[in-house]
């Protein structure tokens, strides 16, 4: 299966220069430009690695939090939360309230920061939200090894299913945040792939609503979806698993009306 990066930087020169080399690895890369869309794509797609430049904050200052490539629906919930953790502070700072806002989200991919350098201090300060460094001019054979160490550890590690670490005010925004893109992100998606009769692409909407759901603490949701998934890994037939789909749109219903 094809591993994905998410990779966050202000510059667009530097955007696509990382972006190329990830590719060349074999990753699927989506490349954002804001601390706000960095938090709307961790919101609705599975991740396995992600990537920010430490001139990401510095860079949405600039331009005053703006991003060209953000889709004019972006929900309200997932903006107020980015520029409130990207308008705490400058370089080091809020790249750590970033990884910090990641961590307690309950996504567990490893979190790389692109730098050119750092102090012996600020290097330390990455250790607690569990970031590393990736040093810039980027050396493609320091770059290869560190893909394959976080990789192959993403792979044995187990997934965290409740947030923690958070205050009560972003737990709540996060999950606001989640549940509004229920629709759009999720269910629309499933409905689609049932019409289509398509056996993998709805395995693969009931897998990514599978680890969405469970990341924010929606374990119900989340454990409905893994058991319509399960049918599908065992080959069972399309019908069959429409059968499982009612709870999962009941319990979706049930999310969408507790935050109105």
């Amino acid at each position: 299966m094809t591993q994905r990066a998410l990779l966050a930087a202000g510059d667009p020169a530097s955007r696509d220069r990382l972006g190329r080399q990830l590719q060349a690895f074999g990753l699927e890369v989506t490349a954002v430009g804001s601390g706000e869309r960095l938090i709307e794509q961790l919101l609705i797609t599975e991740i396995d690695i992600v990537f920010i430049d430490l001139n990401l904050v510095a860079t949405e200052v600039a331009t005053d939090g703006r991003d060209a490539g953000s889709p004019a629906g972006i929900d309200a919930e997932a903006r107020t939360v980015a520029r409130t953790v990207t308008g705490a502070g400058t370089g080091i700072d809020a790249i750590v309230e970033i990884a910090q806002l990641i961590r307690g989200s309950g996504q567990t991919a490893p979190i790389i920061v692109v730098a050119s350098r750092l102090s012996e201090s600020d290097q330390a300060r990455l250790h607690a939200p569990d970031c590393r460094l990736l040093s810039t001019p980027i050396d493609p054979a320091a770059l290869q090894a560190l893909l394959e160490s976080c990789l192959q550890t993403r792979t044995s590690a187990s997934l965290a299913t409740t947030p923690a670490g958070l205050d009560e005010e972003e737990l709540r925004a996060l999950q606001s945040a989640f549940v509004e893109m229920l629709n759009s992100n999720y269910l629309d998606a499933l409905e689609s792939a049932l019409e289509q009769q398509s056996a993998s692409q709805t395995q693969a909407v009931l897998h990514k609503l599978k680890g969405g759901a469970s990341s924010f603490g929606f374990e119900q949701l989340g454990a409905l979806a893994a058991s319509a998934e399960a049918l599908l890994r065992q080959g069972r037939s399309l019908d069959e698993v429409r059968a499982q789909i009612a709870p999962i749109l009941a319990e979706a219903e049930r999310l969408q009306q507790s935050i109105r």
